[in-house]
């Protein structure tokens, strides 16, 4: 997939926020731990319902063929302890791991690249909503843990990525 909507130069040494927030990547799929064989399932919008955020969402297993519909909305407030989940049918990301005693984590490959790109860049800029312009929320980089900010967390958190990257 590449750094798609991230603006990195060819060297990866600048990133310009691009005014996502985290739902950006929850809308499409999430990948998700299957609760019946463990392996990688997708959580997609069920056909025909469109893709709009609180839409009705599917778990698919391409592996075991496990098949779960939604049955509410999207799920805000208090997670579980234990393992990120995702927003929809609360089952453990796919995309996830320790980094140095934090958990590292990502909605799907997009996400992943977006996190890789603003972490593998030597120049983070940030994009200044002029006057008139349309005001988003704060965006998921402003938003990031200060440890996954931090230059002398880079290499360890690359490598956290490399490796989740290693399991799709």
């Amino acid at each position: 997939m590449g750094n798609e909507g991230s603006s990195v130069t060819a060297d990866q040494q600048r990133f310009r926020d691009q005014r996502l927030t985290a739902w950006h990547f929850a809308a499409g799929e999430v990948l998700v731990r299957c609760p019946r064989c463990a392996e990688c399932a997708r959580v997609v919008v069920v056909p025909g319902v469109g893709a709009e955020l609180r839409e009705a969402r599917r778990l698919v297993c391409g592996r075991c063929g496990y098949l779960r519909d939604q049955t509410g909305g999207t799920r805000y407030g208090p997670v579980p302890t234990g393992p990120v989940r995702d927003p929809y049918l609360r089952e453990p990301l796919w995309l996830q791991g320790d980094c140095g005693g934090n958990v590292l984590w990502a909605y799907n490959e997009a996400h992943l690249d977006y996190l890789e790109a603003f972490v593998g860049a030597r120049l983070r800029e940030k994009v200044v909503v002029g006057e008139g312009e349309w005001r988003r929320r704060m965006t998921m980089v402003a938003k990031l843990p200060a440890w996954l900010k931090s230059a002398k967390n880079r290499e360890s958190v690359l490598r956290g990525i490399q490796r989740m990257r290693a399991t799709l």
